[in-house]
């Protein structure tokens, strides 16, 4: 059901904690201290907490009492919070059914709004791969999870920061994969199947421009959803990746996650939102998003960068990729460049 938050009160919002069942491969694992001292701050400064979804990770965990069990201490906060302030709970990609949440006796919603300005939701239901009530990307979500339980590390995007031999090797692995899904497109342009064909590759760059910045695709539906909307703020979750980014029908703002070394959430005061990062309190912008979208004053459409754009741009052999020109990349400080014909300098992964 649709809820609504009066635009004079404070809110905080999160999303992504992906809580999960404690194991070595809960995305949430280390966190909860973090996150208990963030909701002791909720409670002194907000009026309401949202969580956009994806906050109780059912895909990795596969029930909520394994979950409970091993995050107690949060799920207990969570709750004793709800008794002094309203706790709004989006539902999310990885929630499963919203029935599966009831005992936490949180307010749960599809969407929700602050006045008529601001339209907050997961995201998902604009990303084609995850729509809601998809039950085979949940169990390609649960699948995903089983492997990274299998072999004990992370498989994930974007690399520059999940530098993990896991990564290295599932990009490798995609990037032959992606031959394959080419050569296949190639066959049938020369059958006359020109949308088929199309759809072997859109499949490639669905990921490929995550790399670059537009994880799960979300910034042309966010812009198309500003346009055409009465809102002039919109605030999702999903992608992971936190920022801030002027948009031609208003503000998109991405609350990240608190998944491995993020903590972000957004702030919302005085008819303004603000996304920070809680391990710093510095504001986020639109930093991480510079390369797929072009300067700040930029009109016309993103950036079309395909996966084998990205490859060949940072891929430096024996499994080996360019982090640092990653990072430069996806903030839009250095242009796009084939590989270039040098010696493999050594990769630099983020600190753990």
């Amino acid at each position: 059901m649709p809820c609504s938050i009066d635009p004079g009160r404070t809110v905080h919002i999160v999303s992504d904690m992906h809580m999960g069942d404690g194991s070595a491969t809960d995305p949430f694992c280390g966190n909860d201290g973090p996150f208990l001292h963030f909701l002791e701050q909720v409670r002194r400064e907000s009026d309401a907490l949202v969580i956009a979804g994806d906050g109780f990770d059912l895909a990795q965990a596969w029930s909520l009492d394994r979950i409970c069990r091993a995050h107690r201490e949060v799920v207990d906060a969570l709750r004793a919070l709800a008794r002094v302030m309203p706790v709004y709970y989006l539902h999310g990609n990885h929630d499963e059914a919203p029935d599966a949440l009831g005992p936490l006796q949180l307010r749960l919603c599809q969407h929700l709004t602050i006045g008529d300005r601001i339209w907050v939701e997961h995201g998902n239901a604009f990303d084609p791969r995850n729509l809601p009530g998809d039950r085979l990307a949940f169990w390609g979500s649960r699948a995903h999870a089983l492997l990274e339980r299998v072999i004990h590390s992370p498989v994930r995007i974007p690399m520059r920061k999940h530098y993990y031999w896991s990564t290295r090797l599932g990009h490798w692995i995609f990037f032959r994969y992606g031959l394959y899904r080419r050569h296949k497109a190639t066959a049938l342009r020369w059958l006359g199947r020109e949308m088929a064909a199309q759809r072997c590759l859109d499949f490639l760059d669905y990921w490929g421009r995550g790399e670059w910045g537009d994880i799960h695709g979300l910034l042309a539906p966010a812009e198309t959803f500003l346009d055409r909307s009465p809102h002039d703020m919109l605030i999702w979750g999903h992608s992971h990746q936190a920022g801030r980014v002027a948009m031609s029908g208003g503000i998109y703002l991405n609350s990240g996650s608190w998944t491995y070394r993020d903590a972000t959430y957004i702030r919302y005061r005085d008819g303004d939102a603000q996304v920070l990062n809680w391990r710093t309190g510095q504001p986020i912008e639109d930093e991480e998003y510079r390369g797929i979208m072009g300067p700040p004053a930029r009109s016309g459409p993103l950036r079309q960068h395909t996966f084998f754009d990205w490859w060949e741009s940072f891929y430096r052999g024996r499994f080996c990729y360019d982090v640092e020109a990653m990072h430069r990349a996806v903030r839009g400080a250095d242009p796009v460049t084939a590989r270039p014909a040098v010696p493999r300098p050594r990769p630099v992964a983020p600190s753990d």
